[in-house]
């Protein structure tokens, strides 16, 4: 039974190193590159055509058909256009271009154009393929610059001849100009399954397969005997990778499919789908010391249904780490929704056993880090809470590691501007095989909304090496970017400072209502006049907030045995009489469980009461407080309203 476990935390987010040390010595930053297939000895040569284009194309009006003749010499006909400035074209629906018979007559699978658009655009090009027409198509932004595209048929080997003619569409439904300023054509040797690049420290895959994802991440001073590959590449959900998660449907449009007995979102995933259909690669250059792909995406749940989205990683060996730079932009014009985006997406071998991160409010001073070595399947409910490492708003040290604590030897990744980890493991049996099912999980995460045609970029490192030998790593490194657009179109989810003791919550000022935690139907403020948090209910029923007591300190249950809140429910209130609920995650119980809780009955008088609930007595409350759920109103209507001063633990 084949199972892409990195698919669990869509379904979780969108409803919502060795005893023998390893050490970095300096190496020069020159790869060099083998691969299962050809390869050209030198990268692929770019189109170097003007960036502005120049006023002086040759253009012959006749009958609604402009002919065109290019500085550089290439001809062209376009027709279905409204109106003409020069050599660019307004139009609303297609507008048509065609070449003469005979062009482009040498074998090529890579196009490279210059255009200019005032709007994202669809490109359709024929061709032919030995004796038959076929045609391609892309997604351009909208600006000035050059597009290059392998076609579809690279894959199977098979060499185009003669373009035809060439589609431009709007993606957006505006009017757009648009101008061709050159087009060529080029045979380059692409591999077909892996391709390595490597220096004197490390020897990095990238599955051109599989979307053009890292399947291969080994270290040459590693001397762990049968421990190569640290990746564990199981299938197409595995790897590490970009993936991104949108719309829950659009009618009419578009329409997610089930994956994991549970309807999906729109979900471009770089490796391919839950079917194991490869994602499609759009282009790929190689460099003196890094790869570039692009690629565009298959939606997770569907079968063989790319997205409308490409996805661009630059790959790069250094010294002591390699740099993957990532881009991605999604051209469906849908509307999306705030959703937990994986950034990226990691899979290392099982024999990595111990998760490892820094939690505290001191970065890059050395300070303690945290670790666990029994983290469970991060897909389950039960394990959902226990899985998920939120980050203090003062921690820039946002890094995070798999290790094998015998060996003191691991993976590790460092994502700049990131507020949580996802982290578990799978069937964990403490295999070297980078292709048994049982893996171990990462992703770094922000609650991030997509926009159409506005890019995502951000950029990691990767390492290897003792823990220590990890940190001092990313020490170094720790600003060799921004990752300034994670926080565009973006919700913070790190953990708030709680100003003291989290025991004593008392909300008497602004800052200090941000510890009640991910709101259900809810909005939490602050009234200036109670000097109390205000929590008002939405329509939708079911009204809660959360403390997740365990992200600021270990608490026992067996030390603190009362809970009190004290509370004002306004006479205006559409009810006369409240029940609340308490969901009580503690020891075992990660997340809220009927098992885990209490229903009290609430005063509605305009005035403060405390509600004293005595937890010694109840079987569940043992072990460590992990979080408390505030079911606050068992039934309202929207605008109701409990104003709290304060939570105390005794």
């Amino acid at each position: 039974m084949r199972t892409h476990m990195k698919k669990w935390i869509s379904a979780i987010l969108s409803l919502l190193f060795l005893a023998t040390a390893v050490a970095c010595t300096e190496q020069p930053d020159q790869p060099t590159v083998t691969d299962d297939a050809t390869l050209p000895s030198t990268p692929a040569e770019t189109v170097t055509e003007a960036e502005t284009f120049p006023d002086d194309f040759v253009v012959t009006e006749t009958n609604g058909t402009s002919d065109i003749l290019t500085p550089t010499g290439l001809k062209y006909s376009v027709t279905n256009y409204k109106n003409r400035a020069k050599a660019a074209f307004s139009f609303e629906n297609t507008l048509s271009i065609t070449f003469p018979e005979g062009s482009f007559a040498e074998a090529f699978n890579r196009f490279s154009m210059t255009y200019k658009s005032t709007e994202p655009v669809k490109v359709t090009i024929a061709y032919k393929v030995t004796k038959y027409d076929v045609t391609d198509y892309y997604f351009l932004e909208a600006g000035e610059g050059v597009f290059s595209g392998l076609s579809s048929s690279f894959m199977n080997e098979a060499d185009c001849f003669s373009i035809a003619s060439m589609t431009v569409e709007p993606l957006n439904g505006k009017t757009a100009m648009f101008t061709l300023g050159g087009l060529t054509t080029e045979k380059i040797d692409v591999p077909s399954t892996s391709l390595y690049i490597e220096n004197e420290r490390f020897k990095l895959g990238i599955d051109m397969g599989w979307g053009g994802t890292i399947n291969c991440v080994e270290d040459k001073l590693c001397t762990i005997p049968q421990l190569t590959n640290l990746v564990n590449k199981h299938d197409t959900g595995r790897l590490i990778q970009q993936s991104f998660y949108g719309t829950a449907g659009v009618p009419g449009e578009y329409e997610p499919g089930i994956s994991f007995d549970s309807k999906w979102v729109y979900n471009p995933v770089q490796g391919g789908d839950q079917y194991n259909n490869s994602s499609r690669l759009i282009d790929f250059k190689l460099t003196e010391t890094s790869v570039y792909i692009k690629s565009q995406p298959q939606d997770w749940s569907l079968d063989n249904q790319l997205t409308p989205s490409y996805m661009e990683n630059t790959y790069t060996l250094k010294e002591d780490r390699i740099q993957v730079d990532n881009r991605f932009v999604d051209f469906s014009g849908w509307e999306h929704p705030y959703s937990g985006q994986e950034l990226p997406a990691l899979y290392t071998v099982s024999y990595l056993d111990t998760f490892v991160w820094y939690d505290g409010e001191n970065p890059w001073t050395g300070d303690t880090l945290s670790s666990r070595d029994n983290l469970n399947f991060w897909g389950d409910a039960k394990y959902v809470a226990d899985c998920t490492f939120a980050i203090k708003e003062s921690n820039t040290e946002t890094w995070c590691a798999w290790i094998n604590t015998s060996q003191n030897y691991g993976l590790g990744v460092y994502v700049p501007n990131v507020d949580q980890f996802k982290a578990g493991r799978y069937e964990y049996d403490g295999s070297k095989s980078a292709k048994e099912d049982s893996t171990n999980y990462v992703a770094p995460v922000n609650l991030i909304k997509l926009v159409s045609f506005k890019p995502l970029e951000y950029s990691y490192i990767l390492t290897t090496g003792s823990l220590e030998d990890i940190r001092a790593t990313f020490t170094a490194h720790k600003d060799f970017s921004t990752n300034a657009t994670l926080h565009e179109n973006y919700i913070s989810s790190r953990i708030p400072s709680v100003g003291g003791d989290v025991t004593k919550l008392v909300f008497d000022a602004e800052g200090k209502i941000n510890v009640l935690t991910n709101p259900f139907s809810t909005t939490v403020s602050f009234d200036a006049d109670e000097q109390a948090a205000k929590l008002t209910a939405g329509p939708e029923g079911d009204v809660n907030v959360s403390i997740n007591y365990g992200d600021y300190a270990d608490l026992s249950a067996d030390t603190y045995k009362t809970l009190k809140i004290e509370y004002m429910i306004p006479t205006d209130n559409s009810k006369g009489a409240y029940e609340c609920d308490l969901f009580l995650c503690t020891g075992t119980i990660q997340a809220p469980s009927g098992d885990a809780r209490l229903r009290k009955s609430l005063v509605v008088d305009g005035e403060y009461h405390v509600l004293e609930i005595d937890l010694s007595g109840q079987s569940f409350w043992k072990g460590d407080i992990h979080k408390i759920r505030f079911d606050y109103f068992d039934f309202s209507s929207a605008e109701d309203v409990m104003y709290v001063k304060s939570i105390t633990l005794e």
